[in-house]
């Protein structure tokens, strides 16, 4: 997923015994779960403490910072959810109303709800993942998926994560709304919150990433 968000520091000081303490913390689990690098902020109420670890892209080497922005993957779910209940209050959309009002390409799905795609019990595939999402649009990737043949089980009464759902759950906050996901996150979620630091693909140009990284279950 593209929405980041990096840490940042409010003021600099010279490391104390808690700062120290907590950057062998940092450095043993980072260590002990095979992660190449990590961020951690601590706000003690008067200061905050911000410390890092490691490198942020092992293929380059470059090191992980208190400035590096760091992808938010699936977290991006409850900002999506977030958007959609705020149009459940504005009256916009209701929970219990089939998602394929709004979605017509839900249509083989009928009974799947806003309520359902939210809380992932509407029966929808896992995927996609992030190749298939990028090379073709929502409406297209959700056509194809969102079949009867292709449902889980009957909407509403199991559970299955699925990206699929909340890809769905982002289309009706576009519909809804007119705006690009990107967009309603920006101006409806981010903006007023002021999340300043956040931000959305390359909104924030030139600011260190960190890159993705998997662990070989094999190798470790």
């Amino acid at each position: 997923m593209p929405y980041t968000v990096p840490v940042t520091t409010t003021a600099s000081w010279a490391p104390s015994p808690l700062h120290r303490e907590l950057q062998d913390r940092l450095d043993a689990l980072a260590r002990t779960h095979h992660v190449p690098g990590a961020q951690l902020a601590l706000d003690t109420g008067t200061d905050v403490l911000v410390l890092h670890t490691g490198t942020a892209d092992t293929a380059t080497g470059a090191p992980f910072t208190a400035d590096t922005a760091v992808p938010l993957g699936s977290l991006t779910k409850p900002y999506t959810a977030a958007l959609v209940m705020l149009l459940v209050d504005d009256g916009d959309l209701d929970l219990d109303e089939p998602a394929a009002e709004h979605l017509p390409e839900l249509r083989q799905m009928p009974q799947v709800t806003v309520r359902h795609l939210l809380s992932h019990t509407g029966g929808l595939p896992t995927g996609p993942d992030s190749d298939t999402a990028a090379a073709t649009t929502t409406a297209r990737y959700l056509a194809a998926v969102c079949t009867a043949r292709d449902a889980l089980f009957t909407p509403g009464t199991d559970f299955s994560y699925s990206n699929a759902g909340y890809v769905a759950a982002g289309r009706l906050v576009e519909e809804v709304t007119g705006m690009p996901w990107h967009e309603a996150v920006r101006a409806l979620l981010l903006e007023p919150l002021g999340a300043r630091p956040a931000f959305i693909g390359d909104s924030a140009p030139g600011r260190p990433a960190a890159a993705g990284h998997a662990v070989n279950t094999a190798t470790g």
